[in-house]
């Protein structure tokens, strides 16, 4: 599997894996989302527009433009805006040929040219990251049946439909 393959699949998984968090947010309490929990920030919906933030920002990167928000602050819209983020950043993925020109990255503890795919992975690795705290904040609410939303997992469930539709 080629480079850019790689990251078609990681961009899929990623929105595979907010998707699965999004579901089980949602059939939480909304009140907790907001409520204080010890992790990098305050609280399980901060961590989430942190998520968004970042794949906005990264996206942005990618296409040489300047930042642009387009979701609005509230539970629904940072949910939302997960969710259509990561969509786009796949169709961005299948409409590359090469993922191998540089942009430059200059943020305030950051500064360097890298790959589009060094960025493309940084951005879907720190997504995952923060996940991974958004899973843990759940536990200290009390949230039940929290998903898998490890990359094996995924991959699972990709081979099951590819099977599934060779069968047809």
């Amino acid at each position: 599997m080629e480079g850019i393959d790689k990251i078609k699949e990681l961009v899929n998984y990623n929105l595979w894996a907010n998707k699965r968090l999004v579901t089980w947010i949602k059939a939480n309490e909304k009140s907790l989302l907001t409520k204080e929990c010890q992790s990098s920030f305050s609280n399980i919906l901060s961590t989430v527009n942190h998520i968004l933030d970042g794949q906005i920002f990264y996206y942005c990167v990618l296409k040489e433009q300047p930042i642009e928000r387009l979701w609005g602050n509230t539970v629904e819209e940072i949910i939302k805006g997960l969710i259509e983020q990561s969509e786009i950043f796949i169709d961005y993925v299948k409409s590359q040929k090469s993922l191998n020109e540089v942009r430059l990255v200059k943020i305030k503890n950051l500064e360097g040219t890298f790959t589009q795919i060094e960025l493309i992975q940084h951005c879907m690795n720190h997504s995952t990251f923060h996940r991974g705290q958004i899973i843990t904040m759940g536990h200290q609410l009390r949230f039940s049946k929290a998903p898998s939303t490890d990359m094996l997992f995924f991959f699972i469930k990709r081979d099951k439909l590819l099977k599934t539709k060779m069968k047809k």
